[in-house]
């Protein structure tokens, strides 16, 4: 009789234990709660449709979902919380939609609790004009400016109107008095970034240069070069604010993974990965 009472115990023993993924000290998280997190948050925050995350994915997201709770149980040591109205701007801000489940919110909360953390442990940080001048010149290929070309957008509903749009811009013609095309506003692109059908289209990128009728599914788009400008080097001057800016951010981050460092180890991590 005993003995049946140890196997039913250890069955249930294991089976609770087979249930859990991770531990903080004596809170445990299990499976359902991390799939849960990481399904909202896919569906969420990432908007990629669940059926493409990888037990990779799922890896990382315990990590960092750890990582946050080790987080949010430091801020509330430290007096630090996080109103509702400030939840809400910052996802007004951040993320643009409101309807986001309780548990991608508490991942949003983390990363207001983070932000608040370096404020206080790294208000004291600067940086001065030595450090960003030498930072400019010792990354001078960060402050490369590509060359790029203002673009005006056409956009038609038919093949039949792409053409004629296409023929009157080739030719230099106004497209004024057709009927159904819409014109958006010149905008700048780098030509690096631009997509390799709109590159093979504009090549070799002169002013002038309109690209044939394009299939968007649901309409046809046609492209045409307006303007040009050359690459080069952001002048220092131009790069100073970009410079202090990354500086600074680079700087607080440090700080902060050497808080956050320090204080985990007050904390028993242990990750079962094998059971994702």
């Amino acid at each position: 009789m005993l003995q049946k009472v140890l196997f039913l115990l250890l069955v249930v023993l294991s089976l609770s234990y087979g249930s859990v993924v991770a531990k903080i000290n004596s809170k445990v998280i299990t499976k359902e709660e991390l799939t849960n997190a990481f399904n909202a948050y896919w569906r969420e925050i990432i908007h990629l449709p669940i059926a493409q995350a990888t037990k990779k994915d799922m890896r990382e997201f315990l990590i960092e979902y750890v990582r946050s709770q080790i987080i949010q149980q430091e801020a509330k040591k430290m007096g630090i919380s996080v109103k509702e109205s400030e939840l809400r701007e910052y996802i007004q801000k951040n993320i643009g939609s409101e309807k986001l489940s309780e548990a991608v919110k508490e991942l949003v909360k983390t990363e207001i609790i983070t932000n608040k953390i370096i404020d206080r442990i790294a208000k004291d940080i600067e940086v001065n004009d030595k450090q960003v001048i030498a930072y400019y010149y010792l990354n001078l290929r960060d402050f490369k400016l590509p060359a790029q070309v203002l673009v005006k957008r056409f956009l038609v509903d038919d093949l039949d109107t792409a053409n004629e749009v296409y023929y009157r811009l080739s030719a230099g013609k106004s497209v004024e008095n057709l009927k159904s095309v819409r014109e958006g506003e010149p905008m700048w692109y780098s030509i690096q970034t631009l997509p390799e059908i709109v590159k093979e289209q504009l090549y070799p990128y002169e002013i002038g240069k309109v690209s044939k009728p394009i299939d968007t599914g649901a309409g046809y788009l046609i492209l045409k070069i307006v303007d040009k400008r050359g690459g080069g080097i952001m002048p220092l001057e131009s790069a100073k604010p970009l410079v202090r800016e990354r500086l600074l951010k680079e700087k607080r981050q440090e700080v902060f993974r050497e808080w956050f460092q320090r204080v985990s180890k007050d904390y028993r991590v242990e990750f079962f990965f094998w059971q994702l």
